[in-house]
């Protein structure tokens, strides 16, 4: 049954999760209008933190350049989103067979993106973060890329609008171990999104 906050039947979801298997990321529209902007007035209520402006090591290094804040209230409309996307995607799935385990959305973090901010390059997300990662677009636009490597080899922009959710493989989706490189760049608005991963080492 589709959510009255979901633009999407839980149906083109379970659709978006069989392509993943070929195309390594998707996106769908997902939040309506209205429930996209309750979100994000609690969204602005938050106090928000820098990000490292780098990570990693070496040839490993990743740059990024965003405000963050993964302590969000249990009571408000993020954990409303939480318990009704996985009722959705439980739904989505539920004739699937894609996944290692249960998928469990037990990590959140929203991150905001100034105009003209420098993104974050190509990286890939940690292997604590399992089977599917979930980015919610929130407001504002920036280009999302997949690609190969760290020097952009292959590079495909991944539609991502507000109210869209960018869809991307994790370790345990398909009996694979693919982390698919990653990076944002060129924002021109203010730009939120909200990411919703299955962190294993919570559930460990």
């Amino acid at each position: 049954m589709n959510h009255p906050w979901f633009s999407s039947s839980p149906e083109m979801l379970g659709r978006a999760v069989q392509i993943l298997q070929h195309v390594r990321s998707i996106s769908i529209p997902i939040l309506t209008d209205d429930f996209r902007n309750i979100l994000l007035e609690e969204a602005k209520r938050y106090p928000l933190r820098p990000a490292k402006n780098t990570v990693g090591t070496a040839n490993n290094l990743v740059h990024q350049d965003m405000l963050l804040q993964d302590q969000l209230k249990g009571d408000g409309a993020f954990a409303e989103l939480v318990v009704a996307f996985q009722q959705h995607f439980d739904e989505a799935i539920s004739e699937q067979n894609y996944f290692s385990a249960p998928v469990v959305f037990n990590d959140v973090m929203l991150q905001k993106y100034e105009p003209k901010s420098g993104g974050i390059t190509p990286h890939r997300d940690r292997t604590d973060y399992r089977h599917i990662i979930c980015l919610f677009v929130l407001e504002g636009f920036g280009r999302f890329y997949i690609a190969d490597d760290r020097i952009k080899t292959n590079a495909v922009e991944i539609a991502n609008l507000p109210g869209d959710v960018v869809l991307m493989p994790g370790p345990g989706f398909v009996g694979l171990n693919d982390r698919p490189f990653h990076y944002l760049e060129n924002i021109t608005q203010e730009r939120w999104v909200f990411g919703l991963r299955h962190d294993q080492s919570k559930l460990d």
